[in-house]
């Protein structure tokens, strides 16, 4: 049992990497077009200006929201089950819906463990851990998703201002 919750936990470890890496690359780009928009402005027209001001407000509110994303979360973790789940027990946002003592009757369901198998302590830290950092990454993958919206919405501002400061001209 300890050797199966801690694969899962290292699948669920990944997925938070793999999060965190996401909004380093959103707040990276989110960085290059505000220093575009910003160079680009010479004070021109007022579309271009107005523009300009959606460029970095979009730009402003995709990091600030990739930026709290990263900020660590503390999840409280309920091991009395509701109910048992029949799902993928490696997918993030399976196991952040499941109560740690449901992922464990999972787990001796699924993977062919004694139906006698005595569950201890250690299985429950481990398997808590796991529903947290799950409920962790499910957060932070919708929070990315919410700031690439911004993120593009700040792009196609930003190419609605070339255009209009090219036709400008």
């Amino acid at each position: 049992m300890k050797q199966t919750l801690k694969y899962i936990l290292q699948y669920v470890l990944e997925n938070l990497k793999i999060a965190e890496t996401k909004h380093s690359v959103i707040i990276a780009l989110n960085g290059a077009i505000i220093a575009l928009a910003l160079g680009f402005y010479k004070g021109g027209s007022g579309v271009v200006k107005y523009l300009n001001y959606l460029v970095l407000f979009f730009a402003g509110i995709s990091i600030i929201i990739s930026f709290f994303a990263l900020h660590s979360r503390s999840v409280n973790v309920k091991y009395k089950a509701k109910k048992y789940m029949d799902a993928n027990l490696l997918y993030y946002k399976n196991l952040a819906e499941q109560t740690s003592e449901e992922l464990l009757k999972n787990i001796i369901k699924y993977y062919n463990f004694p139906s006698n198998y005595k569950i201890d302590n250690f299985d429950i830290d481990l398997s808590s851990t796991i529903v947290a950092n799950s409920k962790v990454a499910r957060v932070k993958f919708a929070m990315f998703n919410t700031s690439t919206f911004f993120c593009v919405i700040s792009i196609i501002f930003c190419i609605a201002m070339f255009l209009f400061s090219g036709a400008l001209w």
